[in-house]
């Protein structure tokens, strides 16, 4: 390779994360594109199998709705990149979601104790909230908060100081979004909420799908290439069938 010319890539290379990124500002990629994507960067950012479901769960979740789910959780594995499993994972106790001394909560993690918990004793908030936190990237709990209304059948209250959200069992979310989408830590309390927001309304066929700036697409794809290994002459040693079908 010489001067500015870029690499040749391969189609379907194997030794890849997905398809090459497009040049440009970004893409518009469907939910699954961006579920499939960002599980690939958890993954590489070294979450299990399963948070890693989650994770592209929550950010497709959010896209679909017109909210940066993948720039959350890009800020997610900035944040908890080699981080110890103990100051991400959220302690339960009567009342409390909460971080050992000097940790911060993965919103993935806390999302799915939660949903765990949701019709158990340690999440019933009828008679007070539950205090949660500290939680980083707090945007990526409301997915996670809408199952929780579902199998409860009950509007939550996300609340903090400066704000709060209201989500409905159908998955109508209302109140503070922008507070909560710019928060990069929160300390909030879960309630019960009186009131369900209205259903989202169904996106408009002419705004397609959700937009992805490139910068975010290149890093999360980044993050996912760990779980792969480069092109080389190595790599492709003994692959397929050694003898003609």
């Amino acid at each position: 390779m010489t001067g500015d010319r870029t690499p040749e890539i391969e189609p379907n290379d194997p030794t890849r994360s997905g398809a090459p990124l497009p040049a440009g500002r970004g893409a518009r990629l469907s939910r699954n594109e961006i579920e499939a994507l960002c599980l690939k960067a958890a993954r590489g950012a070294g979450m299990s199998w399963g948070l890693a479901e989650e994770a592209g769960f929550a950010a497709g979740w959010l896209s679909q709705r017109g909210l940066d789910g993948p720039g959350a959780l890009l800020a997610q594995l900035r944040t908890a990149e080699a981080r110890p499993w103990r100051d991400i994972c959220p302690v339960i106790e009567p009342g409390a979601f909460r971080a050992l001394p000097e940790g911060l909560l993965c919103p993935i993690a806390l999302g799915a104790a939660l949903c765990d918990c949701a019709r158990l004793p340690d999440a019933d908030m009828r008679a007070a909230p539950i205090g949660i936190g500290p939680v980083s990237q707090p945007l990526l709990l409301v997915p996670f908060l809408a199952e929780v209304a579902r199998l409860r059948g009950a509007a939550l209250r996300l609340g903090w100081p400066q704000g709060a959200v209201t989500i409905g069992p159908d998955g109508g979310v209302g109140g503070d979004l922008a507070a909560l989408a710019a928060a990069e830590r929160l300390e909030a309390s879960l309630a019960a909420a009186p009131d369900a927001p209205a259903a989202p309304a169904a996106p408009a066929p002419e705004a397609g799908p959700p937009f992805v700036p490139h910068a975010i697409l290149a890093d999360l794809d980044a993050y996912a290439l760990r779980t792969t290994v480069p092109a080389s002459d190595a790599s492709r040693a003994g692959a397929g069938g050694g003898e003609s079908d």
